[in-house]
């Protein structure tokens, strides 16, 4: 029997009618075909070496990567490492003009970075020698169609979208009366109800990300826009160019609410709540310590697995709060499929990033045990089989209308801004610095970091 990737896709994606997202009109993907023998070359005998972050979804490439391999005869060869390490491997790939990767997979803030030092190959020509239907550019959300652009070149096709939703446990609340907080006041009080409720012995209101560095760094910028802030003068939603003033707000009332609100949340926290990164957070509430939880949507997948979880039939998902008067902006983050610059297959690594990003493979790799990827595609988001599959997916749609491209900075100092004010919101954190004093030096840093790249004058 044919392989089901072999024969002719037919996408049975047509939605009922044309939504509006963000200013533009996405229509109906009409039924499509894809004749993968005929559109990818054979290339029996090579290796496709591809690097990235080992998030979740890793899984999901080792259960369908060896359909790829059936098709055009490559092996795919897949290394994977935490996300700091990740990086730093990236960049040495690009720096020692190294062709030991063919396919280099990007975070959102590392765009710039890697297009502006020219370790990846602009995709327009790629994507304008291909089939249209293969390519199904507007098909993906218009915000992460966005993260991919950099200066008018495609630095990486769409196909991780990350958005923060707030996870809750439905049974407590629904029993405490509790609706999922819209605002920021909600959502504290809520913590407050759980923690140390003698009707709910060893529970906690939620759990944040605090680990030094990127961690809690990350985090600051997941709540400055909830608060109603920027990190920069000309960055906001909406701005026509959110690059065009570079002057910080680091330590502008908002950037000190937000770290205040980080230390007055720790008393709603488990224990040892100030080492938790990424992975601590999610296992927090997957084991049941925390009411609730704002994480990375590609983190939910293990919520569901009762091998993994407490709460795999008792846990919503809703769109993130945000302070009281302030419109929601859901944080934005996720992976693109880089062509390495100084790759010497890169026609091996294009085949390989249009087969695994189109609509009919992506919808696979978003059904893919145990962990699945997440929904770049508003065909996937929309789709009724996955819908069915996957509940969150109906905020995940909603979470996508409301996020913005720039919420985490594209330069190429995203890294080490990021760092440097995760440095200066643990000292705050932890009681080394006071607020005003960490945020001013924060700020202090990244002036200096900004002007002598050239975005900032004093």
């Amino acid at each position: 029997m044919m392989s089901k990737f072999v024969k002719k896709w037919v996408i049975g994606v047509t939605l009922l009618m044309a939504v509006s997202l963000a200013g533009g009109v996405f229509t109906s993907l009409q039924a499509q075909e894809i004749n993968w023998q005929k559109e990818l070359k054979q290339w029996k005998g090579r290796e496709l070496r591809v690097i990235m972050i080992a998030d979740p979804f890793i899984d999901a490439f080792q259960a369908i990567d060896p359909e790829f391999e059936k098709i055009t005869g490559a092996k795919v060869t897949v290394d994977s490492y935490p996300y700091d390490a990740t990086h730093e491997k990236e960049i040495m790939v690009g720096a020692s003009r190294s062709s030991d990767y063919d396919v280099i997979v990007l975070d959102c803030p590392w765009v710039g970075e890697f297009a502006e030092a020219g370790y990846v190959e602009d995709l327009k020509p790629y994507i304008k020698a291909s089939d249209p239907k293969v390519i199904a550019w507007n098909d993906y959300v218009k915000s992460f169609r966005d993260v991919a652009n950099w200066k008018g070149k495609i630095v990486g096709m769409p196909f991780g979208a990350y958005f923060v939703l707030l996870h809750y446990r439905k049974d407590l609340f629904d029993k405490a009366g509790f609706t999922p907080p819209k605002t920021l006041e909600e959502w504290k009080k809520i913590a407050a109800y759980f923690t140390n409720n003698p009707n709910y012995p060893g529970l906690y209101g939620t759990a944040l990300n605090y680990f030094r560095g990127a961690p809690i760094g990350q985090a600051w910028f997941e709540y400055i826009w909830n608060v109603g802030g920027k990190p920069f003068e000309s960055n906001y939603p909406g701005s026509p160019n959110p690059y065009a003033d570079m002057t910080p707000k680091i330590n502008s009332p908002e950037g000190r609410e937000v770290v205040q609100l980080f230390i007055d949340m720790l008393k709603y926290e488990p224990p040892g709540a100030t080492s938790y990164a990424w992975d601590e957070r999610a296992t927090a509430f997957a084991m049941g310590k925390v009411a609730m939880v704002s994480c990375w949507s590609a983190r939910t997948p293990l919520f569901v697995d009762p091998s993994r979880s407490k709460v795999a039939k008792v846990f919503a998902t809703a769109v993130v709060p945000a302070k009281k008067g302030i419109k929601p902006v859901p944080p934005l983050g996720g992976w693109v499929m880089g062509i390495n610059k100084f790759g010497l297959q890169k026609d091996l690594a294009w085949d390989y990033i249009k087969w695994f990003c189109s609509v009919p493979t992506h919808k696979e790799f978003m059904k893919a045990k145990p962990v699945g990827g997440p929904p770049s595609r508003y065909s996937a988001m929309l789709d009724p089989e996955l819908n069915k599959m996957f509940p969150w997916y109906k905020t995940i749609y909603e979470s996508a209308k409301l996020s913005y491209a720039d919420c985490r900075p594209r330069i190429p100092e995203s890294f080490e801004i990021i760092d440097t004010i995760g440095l200066y919101v643990s000292k705050a954190v932890s009681g080394e610095l006071s607020v005003e004093k960490a945020m001013a030096e924060a700020e202090k840093k990244i002036k200096s970091l900004l002007a002598s790249s050239g975005y900032y004058i004093r």
